[in-house]
This record gives structure tokens, C-alpha cells and sequence, in this order.
């Protein structure tokens, strides 16, 4: 982007398909864990980036801080100021749109998720709705965000384990609560994907990250996830990649290069 831009509250990790096939004006926010920015959802990025041909951004919400445990990282996420978080993507979105990147989407991984469906419910009412949003075992805070505000103009997908114990914000009454609340609002187009045997972060494959998912008690200490996981991960990950394709191809417009004083 040209110097014009206006600088952003935070760095911006971004990541462009090592393939040769590309989503010309599509772009994809990609939000964060409770953790904060580390090389899981670096990983998540590219590969969306790769699978989809999107141009992919992961905004550090966090400032520079990480959680390298579950202490710490419980701390940021609940330093986090979400109305704050939510004006600082809208402006990240508005950074890309200058960037000509035209068909914004966004996903998100547990804290991430709930940001995800907290944009959308927001930029729905403006101008400049998301394209498609994506949430993975994470719900927004209901007495801030109303996920009702959704329109079908922005598709909504979720994925949700079966045995995810994160009571009220990503369990299996979490998922069906976000799926009623979607679906009373009848111009929504949402679709809540269920994992039956899939505890919460089951999307996270890294040696670091698995570890943190056994400690926490996300997984069983005795599996071994890679091989367990593998058929409900890929399933989901196919289902998303399908998802930003179909909502966020077919535009003419091509994003050029994307730099931002908060940026790289």
C-alpha cells in the first residue's frame, strides 16, 4: 500500500500463496488464540493463504506480548479490551479495502473466534460487510457483540468439538446457542459444524501447541494427536477453504502490494 495509509495500531504478520494460483481482491483476517501470535497461527495463516489463493493478515492484537503459558495467557485475553480490539480490525479492514483488497473475510481460533463473529456482527451494519466469517471453537460475548446482527450478505461457518468442556463459550451448548441465535435472524446464512469426538483446539497440530492442549486437559495424554485427529482436522480445513473460495472469488479487481505502518 502506498505511504498514505493510515498507520495501525499493531504489527501485521502477513502471508501471500506459495502457489501459483490466486484470489485476486481476496483478503483474509486471520485472528489470534488466547496465546497470541506464535508459530500456530503463523502456520493456520499460510496455510489458508496456500489452500485458498488469499492474500492472509494476522493482526497482533496483543501489542508484542505472548503467552507462553496458560497464567499468562489467560491474563492477555482478559486485558483484552474487545470493543477496542473490534474499532482497531475495522480499521485494518478499511487499510485493505485501500489495498484493493475488495473481498474481506475473517477467521478466528478460539479467542480468535468470537473476534471473528464480533466483526462481522459489526461491519454489518456498515458499508463494507465481510465477505464470509469463520469461527473455530469461540463465541463472542453476547451482552457486547449481537451475532442476530449478522446478514446473509456475510455467510457465516463454525467448528465445534464434541467434547470441547469450554463451558458457555465454545462447548456443545455454546454451538448450538450461536447457531439458534444465527438462525432467528432469517436472512442469515450460517452453517455450525459439529466434531463429535474432537475436544477444544483440535485444529492445533504443532509440537508446542499439543502439549499445551494435553496440559490443559483439551486431549488425552496417551493420544497421539497427530494420527487421531487428523480425519476431522482435514475435514475442517477442506470445509473452510471451500468457504473462502466460494465467497470471496470472482472479484476483477487485484490487490497490489500491501505495507502499513504498523506492519512488517
Amino acid at each position: 500500500m502506498s505511504g498514505a495509509a493510515k498507520a495501525l495500531p499493531f504489527k501485521v504478520f502477513q502471508f501471500k500463496p506459495t502457489t501459483p494460483a490466486r484470489l485476486t481482491g481476496g483478503a483474509i483476517i486471520v485472528l489470534q488464540e488466547w496465546w497470541g501470535i506464535n508459530d500456530q497461527i503463523k502456520s493456520h495463516a499460510q496455510r489458508l493463504a496456500d489452500h485458498t489463493g488469499a492474500f492472509t493478515v494476522v493482526p497482533d492484537l496483543y501489542k508484542g506480548k505472548l503467552g507462553l503459558n496458560a497464567e499468562e495467557a489467560s491474563h492477555l485475553m482478559n486485558g483484552l479490551d474487545w470493543k477496542t480490539a473490534i474499532n482497531e480490525l475495522d480499521e485494518l479492514a478499511a487499510n485493505l479495502r485501500e489495498a484493493k483488497y475488495s473481498k474481506i473475510g475473517s477467521i478466528g481460533f478460539c479467542m480468535g473466534g468470537g473476534l471473528s463473529l464480533a466483526l462481522a456482527s459489526r461491519l454489518a451494519e456498515t458499508r463494507h460487510p465481510l465477505r464470509a466469517a469463520v469461527a473455530c471453537y469461540g463465541t463472542p460475548p453476547g451482552d457486547i457483540f449481537d451475532v442476530r446482527k449478522i446478514t446473509k450478505i456475510t455467510p457465516v461457518q463454525g467448528h465445534f468439538g464434541g467434547k470441547d468442556k469450554m463451558a458457555g463459550f465454545s462447548d456443545p451448548g455454546a454451538a448450538d446457542a450461536l447457531e439458534f441465535n444465527l438462525h432467528s435472524n432469517k436472512a442469515a446464512d450460517a452453517t455450525i459444524y459439529r466434531y463429535p469426538e474432537q475436544g477444544h483446539a483440535f485444529m492445533n497440530d504443532d509440537d508446542w501447541s499439543i502439549n499445551q492442549r494435553k496440559e490443559l486437559g483439551f486431549v488425552d495424554r496417551n493420544v497421539d494427536v497427530r494420527t487421531a485427529e487428523k480425519a476431522a482436522r482435514d475435514l475442517a480445513w477442506s470445509r473452510i477453504f471451500d468457504f473462502f473460495v466460494k465467497n470471496l472469488g470472482g472479484d476483477q479487481s487485484v490487490g497490489r502490494e500491501y505495507t502499513t505502518a504498523g506492519g512488517l
